[in-house]
């Protein structure tokens, strides 16, 4: 077989069996790599083949993030960006101003503002909310997605008075006097969100687009697209992009756990689907977020009960479908551990998504049940840095485990959680995880987590992940060694090029 395309004259890095090593030649047809090495692969040259000199240009395999609100991140640049606001009126004067292109009832969101930044150090009132949207709809979310606050008209559009009963799982903010003050914790907030208008496919796709434009410019060229509220349009979408060749990286879509039923009587998989879209596993959030998590040496906050959660990882294990759990605390970790080990589920890859606080016999446990860990690098900087986050300082040996994980025998991929993580770039999370002086990685592990790790994770390590010969050539292009420069700068690393089946979806190689 002859290449249609050569990439000559740089430094490969596979990160296959080979390890850091690099090459300096890598052939590629019909979207598939067929021969990386030295001088000698020009030997599949023919008059059609396209050869590109590197001139000492970086190659490595694209990245993939395992775990990214692509959807969602995509809807919210629709609503009003409280990312950064440093106060109340700060939110208040940008619901405003974005509320001027709005007509008269339609519903208004925001998104990104976080509690601590805020000079109240608290989520805004209902009341708050009144002044800056009036009689208009408003819903708008702490970035983090486990809390949102709703004015008076949203709250009165989903019936929740005084006398409305906190939810399994979720809360309602109160005043003193018991009146809803428009905060909404976890499971509560679906309590409005049931309500709210979906928003409608062309929002959907376009929303993907935005998105899919971040992603591939920071070399990502699959994506684990996760859900905090599973829409079927979220998957058709991604199909008609696929259908219009509009779609620039490849979608595990995760199905949110209403969609069980529905997908199992449709005969629905584990990698279910093609090369473009696959329907990924069900989506469960186990706990919540932040101090709302399920803990051993605490209160658990349970989104979904150990009961609920055996019976539902029982029936997605029986129809043969993987599970994606949202568990950060230890006890919310062995809950689905105890799930899987009661399914039998132990060839389905079940996913711990966050896995943030995992010791020492939970490490064994999701070894010995073959379960993926997928995780967050960047988060795990942050809750070290700022002990307010949540983990008292004796979980500080058990945080972000990535290390003991990986000498467990535990397959770990990283991801960003796009858009609690703003900016998806790899390279700082990378830089993270290798950085860590108490779990630590090698840059090696670091980079397979963020590439054949989320391959892994959805059952794709035979087609993608590496730069190997027989597997597709999803690739990004650097000037320069990125591993030559000192971590510091990794943040500001871009690609040059993103090649996504041999063919260019961002920058040039010229």
């Amino acid at each position: 077989m002859k290449a249609d395309l050569i990439l000559a004259g740089g430094r490969v890095r596979t990160l296959g069996r080979s390890g850091l090593a690099t090459c300096t030649h890598l052939a590629i047809a019909g979207g598939i790599v067929i021969a990386a090495g030295g001088s000698e692969v020009m030997g599949l040259r023919s008059p059609r083949t396209r050869v590109f000199d590197l001139a000492g240009g970086h190659v490595l395999p694209g990245f993939n993030d395992a775990h990214a609100h692509v959807v969602y991140y995509g809807l919210t640049r629709f609503g009003a960006d409280l990312g950064g606001a440093v106060s109340v009126a700060d939110i208040q004067k940008r619901l405003r101003i974005h509320g001027r292109g709005h007509s008269a009832g339609e519903w208004q969101q925001g998104m990104g503002y976080r509690v601590v930044e805020l000079a109240e150090k608290r989520a805004p009132h209902r009341l708050e909310l009144d002044q800056a949207t009036h009689n208009r709809p408003a819903f708008i979310d702490e970035r983090g997605g486990h809390a949102r606050v709703a004015n008076s008209a949203a709250l009165a559009a989903a019936g929740v008075t005084d006398a409305t009963k906190d939810p399994p799982g979720g809360r309602i903010g109160r005043d003193l006097d018991g009146t809803p003050n428009g905060l909404l914790l976890e499971s509560a907030m679906r309590l409005v969100a049931d309500v709210q208008p979906p928003p409608p496919l062309r929002h959907r796709i376009q929303g993907i687009l935005k998105a899919q434009r971040l992603l591939v410019s920071r070399g990502i060229t699959s994506v684990g697209a996760a859900v905090n509220r599973g829409f079927a349009d979220d998957l058709r979408a991604y199909a008609l992009l696929a259908e219009r060749r509009q779609l620039r990286i490849r979608v595990n879509e995760f199905l949110s756990w209403e969609l069980l039923e529905a997908a199992s009587g449709l005969g629905v998989r584990a990698g279910f689907g093609g090369a473009m879209v696959r329907a990924g596993p069900i989506k469960v959030f186990v706990d919540g977020g932040a101090e709302r998590v399920a803990m051993r040496s605490g209160k658990s906050v349970w989104r979904t009960p150990p009961a609920e959660l055996r019976e539902l990882v029982g029936t997605a294990s029986q129809a043969g479908l993987q599970v994606a759990a949202h568990a950060i605390g230890d006890s919310a970790i062995a809950a689905m551990c105890d799930a899987v080990e009661a399914a039998g589920g132990v060839n389905l890859r079940h996913r711990v998504e966050h896995c943030t606080i995992c010791p020492p016999d939970l490490q064994r446990r999701l070894a010995r049940l073959r379960m993926v860990a997928v995780m967050q690098p960047m988060a795990a900087r942050f809750a070290r840095e700022f002990p307010s986050a949540g983990f008292p300082a004796h979980h500080r040996w058990d945080l972000a485990a990535h290390g003991p994980l990986l000498r467990a025998g535990v397959p770990v991929a990283f991801s960003s959680d796009l858009p609690v993580l703003e900016d998806p770039n790899p390279w700082p999370g990378i830089a993270a995880a290798v950085d860590d002086r108490i779990n630590g990685i090698s840059e090696l592990a670091a980079l397979r987590a963020y590439t054949s790790g989320g391959a892994y994770a959805s059952f794709e390590e035979g087609v993608k992940g590496t730069l190997e010969p027989g597997l597709l050539a999803d690739l990004q292009v650097y000037d320069g060694d990125p591993l030559a420069r000192p971590r510091a700068e990794w943040p500001r690393l871009r690609p040059r090029a993103v090649l996504l089946g041999g063919v260019p979806v961002f920058g040039s190689l010229g």
